[in-house]
């Protein structure tokens, strides 16, 4: 016979470093969009700085995905915020990845 679930009606916390890393997440993704509307905006012969700026989105992308994958290993935490970072965080290192892949191809 099958024990039966226990319940436990204590509120869990968020993971201390879910904060983090949904708060890098969202600053890569904003500067991400910044270094892209400034390269559209510029018909693609942006400056040194556009460049920079994007540079710094894929590395917080890379810190805040650290910091995410650290918070699972917090005990008893909900890990929703982490989730939703680490998702973003994802998706734009894909999104440079696949940038710099066509920029080298040419």
């Amino acid at each position: 016979m099958r024990k039966p679930k226990k319940v436990s009606y204590i509120r869990k916390s968020f993971a201390k470093g879910s904060f983090l890393s949904l708060g890098l997440a969202i600053g890569a993704l904003v500067l991400g969009i910044v270094g892209i509307i400034s390269s559209v905006i510029t018909a693609g012969q942006a400056q040194m700085n556009v460049g920079a700026v994007c540079f710094c989105s894929l590395l917080i992308s890379f810190f805040s995905l650290f910091y995410g994958v650290f918070s699972f290993f917090e005990r008893e935490k909900k890990y929703i915020l982490t989730k939703i970072g680490i998702s973003i965080d994802a998706v734009l290192i894909l999104f440079w990845a696949v940038l710099i892949i066509i920029g080298l191809k040419g």
